[in-house]
């Protein structure tokens, strides 16, 4: 269900226990994560919509990696430059986080 109708409704959004979450497995990840992450930088006008569209998200470091994420203080994005599936994808996980608040 789409959060905006949960909201609507006052479903609560159920998510798994991280006991019960399933283990990421993949191998590339794993290398990934244990290597430091490269700092990215971001077009001044991209930075300040994004702080624009969600103040309520405190983005501090913006990092390069293999996908999309939003963790704590940290976005992690593929490259500097976006596609527009790219930026759609950044502004879907944005709204989940928005949601969330």
């Amino acid at each position: 269900m789409h959060p905006h109708y949960a909201a609507i409704f006052g479903i609560e959004n159920l998510e798994l226990n991280q006991h019960y979450r399933p283990k990421n497995t993949d191998p590339t990840l794993a290398v990934s994560q244990s290597t430091p992450a490269e700092s990215l930088a971001l077009s001044k006008q991209l930075l300040s919509d994004i702080r624009l569209s969600a103040p309520s998200l405190t983005i501090n470091h913006v990092l390069k990696g293999p996908d999309i994420q939003l963790t704590d203080d940290k976005l992690t994005l593929p490259t500097s430059q976006l596609s527009a599936s790219d930026k759609r994808a950044l502004w879907a996980l944005m709204s989940t986080h928005l949601d969330k608040f």
